[in-house]
């Protein structure tokens, strides 16, 4: 989402994970810690016993806080997979801190705190990327090609839906003051769908 500066430093880069989220346990986590390009240095919850159970199958550190996560010096780059009512505070708490950040989706609750994220972290330098993934995949790619060629005409209309099973009663997702709801959570994936292929102008 902004352009990235320059490495400052050789070798993988060194990251460090914002909570312990059903997402990072069972995607994030073991991706980091296989992927050559980056070491999973440590994991931080607010609660050590957490962040210990969490890290240790990757034999990295456990850190009780995330802001101890933060001020330490051997993390290049943070991936925050918190309720997204608390997206915004620790991306700008990250980028602050001088880290590259990849945070879930969606990157905050409203568009005037997203700018401001995206301008702190152009100012600073630093990579700051929500985690959508399929922007990223092939197809996708290939379908926008031929949308830009015109090779399917013109595009009228565009239909998407993304779901889910629902989550349980308790769940965060539920909770409007963690910023749950099914337009943020799973409305996501079709809006961000559209931008990708037809344009921002939208």
């Amino acid at each position: 989402m902004s352009a990235p500066r320059p490495p400052a430093r050789s070798g993988p880069v060194r990251v460090g994970v914002l909570g312990t989220a059903s997402i990072a346990r069972r995607r994030l986590l073991p991706a980091l810690a296989a992927c050559p390009d980056t070491r999973l240095v440590a994991v931080a919850s607010r609660a050590p016993a957490t962040a210990e159970e969490a890290a240790a199958p990757y034999g990295c550190e456990a850190v009780e806080g995330y802001g101890a996560l933060l001020a330490r010096d051997d993390v290049d780059a943070v991936y925050v997979p918190l309720p997204a009512a608390l997206h915004a505070p620790w991306v700008r708490a990250a980028l602050t801190a001088g880290k590259h950040v990849l945070a879930e989706k969606p990157l905050s609750t409203d568009a005037a705190t997203t700018g401001g994220l995206l301008a702190l972290a152009r100012d600073k330098g630093l990579v700051l990327s929500e985690n959508v993934m399929f922007v990223h995949h092939a197809r996708h790619a290939e379908v926008r090609r031929l949308i830009e060629d015109g090779a399917i005409g013109d595009v009228r209309a565009f239909h998407a839906a993304f779901t889910v099973p629902r989550p349980p009663d308790g769940d965060i997702r539920h909770s409007a003051g963690l910023g749950g709801g099914a337009l943020g959570d799973m409305g996501v994936y079709p809006v961000r769908a559209a931008l990708h292929l037809l344009g921002d102008g939208l």
